[in-house]
Formats: structure tokens, C-alpha cells, sequence
């Protein structure tokens, strides 16, 4: 099922940094959509589509750690090509770190797309 699967705390603790927040309202917005793609698609693939400094920058502002509030992996995570690409090369934190690049990272397309593509891409 698609949605935020926050305890009553977690949802309390974002609902008062929404009310209290001061600041680039865009990067707010940024953060809670960070939120609910990752409560949707799991940690894992917000640490591969977003940098290091942008990630730890949303946790601040919401003040929680992605990994207590988000699933590590779901069935929506086999719609991310950068995920794919980096459990292929079996390097998750390099992707994730940027110490290797991988063109288009951030392409999310259905499960049976995103395998195909994989393949096509020569990865070993």
C-alpha cells in the first residue's frame, strides 16, 4: 500500500517542523517529498538519487534519519534504474557517494523497463 508508514511521533515531530520551519520554503517542499519517496520507494533509492549533502540536508530539516523512518528497500525499489545499476556492480555506497557515476541514476520506469535496460547497459 502507497503512503507515509510514520508512528503518531514521527508524524507529530514533521507536522511541527512544517508549522515552525524557517526558511527556503522550496527546500522544505524538497525534503518532504524526499519523505514520501522514501516511505514509498525505501531509503536506498533516496541515497541514490539525491547527494550525500542534499540527503543529510533534508534529514535536518525534518530532523529525522531517513533509515528510522523510511523502508530499506520495497517492490517500488525495482523501478530505479540507479539502484539496479549499483546492486548489478554490487557497489551501492560508491553510487551512493558519487565516487562512481552512473548515467541516468535517476530514471524511476516500470520494474521489466528498468531490468531490460540494465541489461542493454553492458554493466558487469
Amino acid at each position: 500500500m502507497l503512503g507515509l508508514q510514520l508512528t503518531k511521533e514521527q508524524e507529530q515531530t514533521i507536522l511541527s517542523v512544517i508549522k515552525n520551519y524557517k526558511g527556503n520554503a522550496p527546500k522544505l517542499e524538497g525534503a518532504i517529498g524526499a519523505l514520501v519517496i522514501g516511505s514509498n520507494y525505501g531509503w536506498r533509492v533516496l541515497k541514490i538519487i539525491h547527494s550525500p549533502a542534499t540527503y543529510k540536508n533534508y534529514e535536518s530539516i525534518l530532523n529525522i534519519k531517513f533509515q528510522d523512518v523510511c523502508p530499506e528497500r520495497t517492490e517500488l525499489s525495482k523501478k530505479s534504474f540507479g539502484l539496479a545499476i549499483a546492486d548489478k556492480l554490487k557497489s551501492f555506497w560508491s553510487v551512493a557517494t558519487g565516487k562512481k557515476s552512473i548515467k541516468n541514476k535517476l530514471h524511476i520506469d516500470d520494474a521489466k523497463a528498468i531490468q531490460r535496460q540494465v541489461k542493454e547497459s553492458g554493466v558487469e
